[in-house]
Formats: structure tokens, C-alpha cells, sequence
């Protein structure tokens, strides 16, 4: 049976569109294209995104929209970049993509999580992968920059930093051109890169290799006038270098084998390439045709078909602040049992099913840090830490159920969340039963849960126990009268019914 495929990236300087096949266990691309967006064009700390650049943009979403319009909902991924972690109105314009695009999740990704994506794809995607040697990839966006080591498919160390052919703009004022101007940009991209210098030497990596984008567009102009065969070499960007400095104006820009759509993107791309090749002693960058959206693809089926790397960081996380194996899965095992036995008009998808597994696994870690107040620890941690696979509303999401975990019931933090009414109200019902895991399994004994059955009905949440066992355990009695009044405080009413 053939399946399909879409992902979206909403990059800084374009937005990417990538439609795909499963078939016979084999990813057919079906289309690849981009539109040069510029959304980061015009960013403004106060006043966020220009209007005109979110234009550009849902112009080019409502094209993408026509094609993949057939593609079911929860095979499609989008994923936000550096644009949109920055701007002020970043979530306003992402509601209205997803007007657009009919879906009701993009994710934001943090740098670090943008990195392992592009070197998801670039190790699906380069034909030249050697799984003895270490790779440095490098992927130059709009606004941001992304630096990884890696090996085969593993990722050693990743970095993101804030330099981007759309961001560098503001060392060429008015889109000018001179030696002063470009030379002012190579510093600045030298002293970002200033940071990272000893980490990403030559002495750590066997292989350079960068990822499509500006990096492509370079290689393109080399090859075309004959300066290199294939890839990027610093004697052939110098070569490059002088002959745009021949021109006053990125406007006026016309070079062999620079596409008009690079125009004003190609000189702070130069300026930044240029710097990276200094600073990291590269001798040639090999250039990869994939890059983020492959890797949002191969991701996006890894949750789907086998392993979902999110899983992999949480028990990752739990091992890092000494979670007990077998207290972290017993309560997963109860909330996971508890869900069987609940009834809802809003049941929890299977999203929802994964986050109460993994609250029950990681809401512990807190204990790490101190004691009391353990479960604010928790979501700080949760909040704060680089989790592979994770969105950042993802991790609010996760951080905020964990610090509701026991005590007084806050749900305030969602309303810092983009959720519709139905959202909030699964999420409600993954705390719920969270908190009721915590309380029936303080003594280890799994089965407890058999004598329970949850019903959610609008603000009541109606508590089903067997009269005879409740008797017989009255720290539980007493545990859930407490948590009738914590509920209440949230306007909620909890009843319990013996049967």
C-alpha cells in the first residue's frame, strides 16, 4: 500500500515543501520545492515579522496547501525555525498558517533540535556517508546557522548560532556593497564563530560537509565558472569575492551561475562562508542536496513506523537525575491502565497516551535538585533542558504537566499556550490521571488500578472505586478527598461513587 508524505519548513530566508511515498518499505520523493520567502527580512524586535514578509509568506503556504491537500493530517510535519522562535508575533502568524494549511500543530523547534534534523537528513540523504569517519555538517539559514558533529547517525555535539544570510543583511546598509561593509560582516561572523572555535576545529571532525541552501547556491556559482569541480573551496570563494565587490549594490548583483532569487541573500552568505572556512581551518565543504526538511521527514516516519526519538529522551533524562528504572515504568504502567478505564467525550489521542507516559517516567527527576517542591524542579528541568525530538511547545506542554503533578492544581500555564478548548481538556485529563497513578501506586503494587474507573463529563469528573477495597486502604481515602479539594480550587468537581 502506498502512503504519503509531507513536510514544511518554515525557513528564515524560504519555505520548504517536501512530498513523499512509502512504498515497499522504500521513501519515494515525490516533490521538492522552495520559494524564496525572506520572512526574517525587515525583523524588528519590537514590532516582530514585517507585514509584507508575512505575506510573502502565506502567499507561498496557500500554494503548498493546494498540494498536499490529499495527504492525511498526521502524516504532515511542519516545523518552525529561527524566525519564529524570535519575533514578538511569531505565534499570531502561526495561527494564521494554520488557518491556511487546515492543520492545528507547527512545531517551533529550538536551534539545537533544528540542528539534528538537518543531520537526520543530510546523513539520508548524502550519497558519500562513511560510518567509520566523524562529520562536521553546517547548515547556513536566514537567521540562524547550525553546526553539528556526528558519526554515521549519531549526533556527538550540535550548535546554533545567530548569523544568517537574511540577519547579516544589517552589515550592508541599504543592501550596498564595498569592502568595508563585507569585511565588517566576515568579524562579526568570526566572533560568533569565536564561541565554538575549539570545539568544531579541524582536530574534531574528519569530514566537512554543508547542507543545501546557501551553500548549494555557492557551489553553483564555482562550478559554473569553472573555479572547483565539485564542492567549496576558500581560493574559489576569494575568487567570488572579488567579483561581487565590483558591484555597488546587491540589486544590481549579476554574476555566472547566481540565480535572481539569491540576489540579496548570496553576499552575507559569502561574508559567513568565508569566516567559517577561517575559523575552523576548512580546506573544501562537500555539499549535501538534503538537509532539514529530509530530516523533519525521516523524523516524522521514525515516530510513525518505529522508534520516536522523544522517547529515547526522556529515558535519557531520567538516567541523568537517577530516576529508578522501576519507579519511572510502574507508574507508567498505571497511568497506561488508568486510561483503558476512563471514559471521555474527548478521548486522548495517541499524542496525548505518549505525554501521560512520559510525565509518569520523568516527573520525578526533580528529587534530583530537592525534595520539596520536587515537581517544580521537575518542570524546570523538563523546560529547560535540549530534548531531541521535542518542539518547544512540546516541552511547556510536558514541563506543565509535570509541575502539576501533586499539591495545588495550576492550569495557568496553559492559557500561555496556544490550545483550543478541546486541547486544554485532554491535557486536564493526562493530569488527572497522572496525579491518581501518583496516588495509588506509593507503595509499588501496580493492580490497584483494576479497582478504578474514570469518567470525565464537562467540569465533573466522576471517580468509580469499589466500596470494599476503598475501605481497606484508607491513606487512598484520604489522599483522594484531598484531591477533590485541590480539583475544586481549579473548578473542577471530582465526585467519588462506590460501587
Amino acid at each position: 500500500m502506498r502512503e504519503l508524505y509531507a513536510t514544511i519548513d518554515l525557513g528564515s530566508n524560504s519555505f520548504h515543501m517536501l512530498t513523499a511515498a512509502l512504498e515497499h518499505h522504500e521513501i519515494k520523493i515525490l516533490e521538492s520545492t522552495s520559494e524564496k520567502v525572506m520572512l526574517a527580512e525587515g525583523l524588528d524586535k519590537t514590532h516582530g515579522i514585517h507585514p509584507d514578509a508575512m505575506q510573502r509568506g502565506l502567499d507561498c503556504i496557500a500554494r503548498f496547501a493546494q498540494r498536499i491537500e490529499a495527504i492525511p493530517k498526521d502524516n504532515i510535519r511542519i516545523v518552525g525555525t529561527n524566525t519564529l522562535r524570535a519575533a514578538i508575533n511569531a505565534q499570531e502568524y502561526v495561527d494564521e498558517i494554520e488557518k491556511v494549511l487546515g492543520v492545528n500543530r507547527i512545531d517551533i523547534v529550538s536551534g539545537i533540535e533544528e540542528a539534528r534534523l538537518i543531520f537526520l537528513g543530510v546523513n539520508h540523504s548524502w550519497s558519500g556517508l562513511d560510518q567509520f569517519t566523524k562529520n562536521l555538517v553546517i547548515d547556513i539559514g536566514g537567521g540562524s546557522t547550525e553546526f553539528i558533529i556526528g558519526k554515521n547517525f549519531k549526533l556527538k555535539q550540535a550548535e546554533s548560532l545567530r548569523m544568517g544570510c537574511i540577519a547579516f543583511q544589517r552589515y550592508f546598509p541599504n543592501l550596498e556593497i564595498n569592502n568595508k561593509y563585507f569585511s565588517r560582516a566576515v568579524r562579526a561572523a568570526k566572533f560568533e564563530l569565536s564561541n565554538i572555535k575549539s570545539d568544531y576545529h579541524e582536530s574534531t571532525w574528519d569530514y566537512s560537509i554543508g547542507s543545501a541552501g546557501t551553500f548549494k547556491a555557492l557551489e553553483r556559482i564555482l562550478v559554473e565558472q569553472g573555479l572547483t569541480k565539485e564542492g567549496i573551496t576558500y581560493k574559489g570563494l576569494k575568487a567570488l569575492k572579488q567579483q561581487v565587490l565590483e558591484f555597488k549594490s546587491m540589486h544590481e548583483l549579476d554574476i555566472v551561475g547566481l540565480k535572481p532569487s539569491r540576489q540579496k541573500t548570496i553576499v552575507p552568505g559569502l561574508a559567513i562562508t568565508m569566516a567559517i572556512f577561517k575559523s575552523l581551518n576548512i580546506k573544501k565543504l562537500h555539499i549535501s542536496r538534503g538537509g532539514l526538511r529530509e530530516g523533519i521527514l525521516y523524523d516524522l516516519l521514525g515516530r510513525l513506523k518505529s522508534e520516536d526519538v522523544r522517547q529515547r529522551s526522556i529515558t535519557a533524562i531520567c538516567r541523568r537525575y537517577n530516576v529508578p528504572e522501576f519507579r519511572s515504568n510502574l507508574l507508567a504502567r498505571i497511568c497506561k491502565k488508568l486510561a483503558k478505564n476512563t471514559t471521555s467525550k474527548y478521548p486522548l489521542s495517541g499524542f496525548h497516551l505518549k505525554l501521560l507516559k512520559w510525565s509518569a517516567q520523568c516527573c520525578r527527576i526533580g528529587l534530583a535538585i530537592n525534595h520539596s517542591q520536587f515537581q517544580n524542579h521537575s518542570a524546570y528541568l523538563i523546560r529547560n533542558s535540549e530534548l531531541s525530538g521535542f518542539s518547544i511547545r512540546e516541552r511547556k506542554i510536558l514541563a506543565a504537566i509535570v509541575a502539576n503533578q501533586r499539591r495545588k492544581v495550576n492550569l495557568a500555564p496553559f492559557d500561555l499556550i496556544d490550545l483550543t478548548v478541546k486541547e486544554k481538556y485532554k491535557l486536564v485529563q493526562v493530569i488527572f490521571l497522572l496525579r491518581l497513578a501518583s496516588i495509588i501506586g506509593k507503595n509499588g503494587k501496580p493492580n490497584r488500578s483494576n479497582h478504578l474507573n474514570v469518567e470525565f463529563k464537562s467540569s465533573t469528573i466522576i471517580l468509580c472505586v469499589e466500596e470494599k477495597w476503598l475501605s481497606k486502604h484508607p491513606l487512598i481515602q484520604h489522599a483522594l478527598a484531598l484531591e477533590s479539594m485541590y480539583w475544586s480550587k481549579a473548578d473542577f468537581n471530582v465526585k467519588i461513587s462506590l460501587v
